[in-house]
C-alpha cells in the first residue's frame, strides 16, 4: 500500500514540474509516458482485484455466470433468426439498409484532467475511433456524456461540464431539447430551447434522442426537478443519473464505427 502512495505521489509531483515547467512539445511527450504507465498500473491494478474477487466467489460465480451463458445462448440464436429474416429483406429489397453502424466500445479512465475537476477525465480505448468524432459516453446504462478527441487524446465531458451537450427527448411525447451544463448548480443540468407549447412536467424521464449523431435512442439521461420560463423558451432542470465519481472504465458509443476502421 505504502509502495502505492508512492508512485501516486512521485506522479503528481512530476506532473507538476512538467506542467508548470516545460514547453508544450516536452510536455506532451511527458503526458504520453505517463498515460502508457498509469494505464498499465490500472489494467494490472484491475486484473489482480478481479483474480481475488473470483477466487473468493468462485462457486457463486460459477452457478451465476452458467445462468447468464444459457441466457446468451439463447440471445444469440434469437439474433442469429433475426439476421437471417433481415437478409431476406434485403435479398427482397436491397435499397435498404437495415444493418447498424454503431459500436460500443470500452474505455479505461486514466485520471482526471485537472486537479480537483471531476467532469474531465482522460480516457483509453483499444478500439479505433475517428479524430473529428463526438462519442457518447454511457455508465451502468445510464449517459454520463460527450467524448472528444484533444491533442490526440481521449478527453471525456461528463454531464456538467460546460462543453458537454446533447440533444435528448423529454417524456412520453419525445419532446426534443438540447442537454447543456447548469452554471449555477454542477450536480444537475438544463433541457433548453423548447418551445412554450409543449408541455414539461416535473417527473418527466428524460432520454437520449440519437438525433446528433452521439448517442442512440432512449438512454437514460435523468429526471425533470424544475421547470423554468425564461426567453420565450421553456428549460428543465434536470437531476441526471449517472454517477460521475470514481469511475473505472465507461462504454463510448462510436455512430460511425465503420468509418474508425477504414
Amino acid at each position: 500500500m505504502r509502495y502505492r502512495l508512492l508512485f501516486v505521489f512521485l506522479l503528481f509531483f512530476i506532473s507538476l514540474i512538467i506542467t508548470f515547467g516545460l514547453s508544450k512539445q516536452t510536455r506532451e511527450v511527458f503526458f504520453k509516458v505517463t498515460d502508457t504507465i498509469k494505464i498499465h498500473y490500472l489494467e494490472i491494478s484491475q486484473s489482480l482485484w478481479q483474480n481475488y474477487d473470483r477466487f473468493l466467489n468462485q462457486a457463486k460465480s460459477i452457478a451465476f455466470y452458467q445462468e447468464k451463458y444459457k441466457q446468451y445462448q439463447q440471445i444469440e440464436l434469437e439474433l442469429t433468426e433475426t439476421k437471417e429474416q433481415l437478409k431476406q429483406i434485403l435479398d427482397f429489397y436491397p435499397q435498404l439498409d437495415l444493418y447498424s453502424n454503431t459500436a460500443f466500445q470500452s474505455a479505461l479512465v486514466i485520471s482526471y484532467v485537472d486537479f480537483l475537476q471531476y467532469d474531465k477525465v482522460w480516457l483509453n480505448t483499444k478500439m479505433p475511433y475517428q479524430k473529428d468524432k463526438i462519442f457518447g459516453i454511457i455508465r451502468n446504462g445510464y449517459a454520463l456524456g460527450i467524448a472528444v478527441v484533444e491533442n490526440g487524446r481521449l478527453l471525456g465531458l461528463f454531464n456538467g461540464n460546460e462543453r458537454c451537450s446533447y440533444s435528448v427527448y423529454i417524456g412520453e411525447k419525445k419532446i426534443p431539447a438540447t442537454l447543456h451544463y447548469y452554471a449555477e448548480k454542477k450536480d444537475l443540468v438544463l433541457a433548453d430551447f423548447i418551445p412554450q407549447y409543449f408541455n414539461i412536467n416535473i417527473g418527466d424521464e428524460v432520454f437520449t434522442s440519437g438525433l446528433d449523431n452521439i448517442f442512440i435512442q432512449n438512454i437514460p439521461v435523468g429526471k425533470v426537478t424544475e421547470i423554468l420560463d425564461k426567453n420565450g423558451y421553456i428549460t428543465a432542470v434536470v437531476k441526471p443519473y449517472a454517477d460521475a465519481t470514481f469511475p473505472e472504465y465507461v462504454w463510448l458509443v462510436n455512430k460511425d464505427y465503420n468509418n474508425a476502421r477504414k
